[in-house]
């Protein structure tokens, strides 16, 4: 299920830095927690696991704000809109009522700093697309997969032996981000949905057909992949700041409509409840 959020800031000049998604996510957990803090810890801490995995996902997925009225100044947003949209999205019935109701209860929130207030003034929900075997689709946030990557710190010589006189340096796995021409991308994001759906009802899909192209002509018109990706920053100035590269682009998806609404409900790709993956139907 979808909503559209109508939103008002609540004082003139409005600035706010260009990684605002953490407080968008904050915001959420905050409605939440309103309604039920039990279920807000739950899906902050824990979540909907992966069987036999470490991974666990949240199902909810956001856009970035939709402001008509705005300038780029000095790496900020200025909002001079007397209305904001803002699109949030989910497949948990559950987790939908906790965040309408936490919604109704404390209407504001803020951006960064207490003096960026924003005001919910309307909820609706959205009508459901007519689900088919493939189907074109905008993004609202960025697009963001991963794959793991060995990375190894140090050199041989700076190590001390170890008690059988090996040498070794430090090694740690870290997400390597995909570029919207690798060619692993298409699997990495059947693979997510597929663990998605998993997490959700305990099994995978009887079919698992789901394959994303992106549409490389508006990829080529916008000057190649560089120009579609961006780089955001999490928890901007705070400890565990950290940064996730993804992508804008339009995506056709064929595949099983249960796998194509749940990208839609959850988001396509990782990150969802941190503002990446979501869609609109084109």
């Amino acid at each position: 299920m979808r909503l559209r959020l109508t939103l008002h800031c609540l004082q003139r000049n409005c600035s706010i830095g260009l990684s605002y998604s953490y407080y968008l996510s904050a915001a959420i957990y905050g409605w939440i927690e309103q309604s039920s803090a039990e279920y807000s810890t739950f899906l902050h801490d824990r979540g909907f696991p992966l069987e036999g995995s470490v991974r666990r996902f949240k199902h909810f997925c956001f856009s970035r704000l939709n402001v008509p009225q705005r300038r780029i100044v000095d790496g900020r947003l200025e909002i001079h809109s007397p209305v904001i949209e803002w699109f949030v999205a989910m497949p948990v019935e559950e987790l939908l009522q906790h965040l309408v109701l936490g919604m109704f209860e404390k209407r504001e929130f803020f951006i960064e700093r207490e003096e960026n207030r924003f005001a919910v003034e309307q909820v609706e929900t959205m009508p459901e697309p007519e689900w088919r075997r493939r189907m074109a689709f905008r993004m609202l946030s960025p697009l963001t997969v991963s794959v793991p990557e060995d990375r190894y710190e140090g050199s041989l010589h700076q190590r001390s032996p170890d008690a059988e006189g090996n040498l070794h340096r430090n090694h740690r796995v870290i997400p390597h981000y995909l570029r919207p021409d690798d060619p692993r991308l298409a699997e990495a994001l059947r693979s997510n949905i597929l663990n998605k759906y998993a997490s959700l009802y305990g099994s995978q899909p009887a079919d698992a057909e789901f394959r994303c192209e992106l549409d490389q002509i508006f990829i080529a018109r916008r000057g190649g992949p560089e120009k579609v990706s961006k780089l955001i920053t999490i928890k901007a100035g705070c400890s565990g700041e950290t940064r996730v590269r993804g992508f804008m682009c339009p995506v056709t998806i064929e595949g099983n409509p249960e796998l194509i609404k749940l990208a839609y409900e959850s988001g396509l790709g990782e990150k969802g409840s941190l503002g990446f993956g979501m869609l609109e139907v084109l």
